[in-house]
């Protein structure tokens, strides 16, 4: 992970510098940073509400959330020091593009969701026929029971395990097509039954 650096005037809140990194981050090249404001680009406070100058925090790997020149949100991590550069005190703003890590939690969070989901989908149809299939085992034990009437419900029982079996099997190919650049080419064809 490549890191942006702006130098900003903490006076005036003047960007005096900045690294290439940081213009590729920010989506403007150095011409357009450099006597513009730190608020019109990496910075959300507005004039008079500076958390280091105003407000005399600090931020240290804080995430924030910046709309670039294509007007698309990116998600960095940011901090800023002080610094003294010829004699004169400057903030100096460091961060990182941390879009794709949000976009992968999001998708961590979204899949857990699914797998809470797809547990769920299984474990109650699989105690129904555990109760069932002791039914059953309960019937031919006293002696009380059909030939055609146990087939049957051991058919119904079956069914429903197949069911299961294929809820199991969709929850496998998501996760591999959701993880696939984690998973092995080779295992996840096979989880893909290909």
């Amino acid at each position: 992970m490549q890191t942006g650096i702006i130098i900003v005037d903490p006076d005036t809140h003047v960007i005096v510098d900045a690294n290439p990194i940081a213009e590729e981050i920010l989506g403007s090249p150095k011409s357009e940073l450099i006597n513009r404001t730190c608020h019109e680009f990496i910075c959300p406070a507005k004039k008079g509400t500076c958390p280091i100058t105003d407000q005399n925090t600090s931020i240290v790997n804080e995430e924030r959330i910046f709309i670039n020149k294509k007007h698309e949100s990116v998600a960095i991590l940011k901090t800023v020091a002080r610094a003294k550069i010829k004699g004169k005190e400057y903030l100096v703003e460091s961060f990182v593009d941390i879009t794709d890590r949000k976009k992968a939690d999001d998708r961590k969070v979204a899949l857990i969701g699914f797998m809470n989901e797809s547990v769920l989908r299984i474990r109650r149809p699989l105690e129904l026929t555990k109760m069932n299939m002791q039914l059953i085992a309960d019937q031919v034990k006293t002696g009380e029971y059909d030939s055609e009437e146990i087939r049957m419900e051991l058919q119904i029982q079956a069914n429903n395990i197949s069911q299961m079996i294929k809820n199991l099997d969709d929850l496998v190919r998501m996760v591999a097509e959701e993880r696939g650049d984690e998973i092995p080419k080779e295992f996840r064809e096979f989880l893909l039954g290909k």
